[in-house]
């Protein structure tokens, strides 16, 4: 699934979120207003490179539930 949509709130294309429930999405689609009451309440973070690093070790994957999208490697 390819996203088209542009990162919102000033955002980069390539950050990808995640909150404390396991939700996961992109800066283009479904990540609430930083410092809303949802982004504080349900404590939304960006998944840095080191954290993408320990789950890509761990075998996990991640991928935006909005559109599909999986984050750029840089190794």
């Amino acid at each position: 699934m390819e996203n088209t949509k542009s990162p919102r709130f000033g955002l980069e294309a390539h950050q990808v979120f995640w909150n404390e429930r396991g939700s996961i999405v992109c800066a283009c689609c479904h990540i609430p207003y930083p410092g809303s009451d949802t982004w504080v309440w349900e404590r939304w973070e960006e998944i840095t490179p080191e954290m993408m690093v320990e789950i890509d070790r761990e075998g996990g994957n991640v991928a935006c539930e909005g559109c599909g999208k999986e984050p750029r490697r840089t190794r």
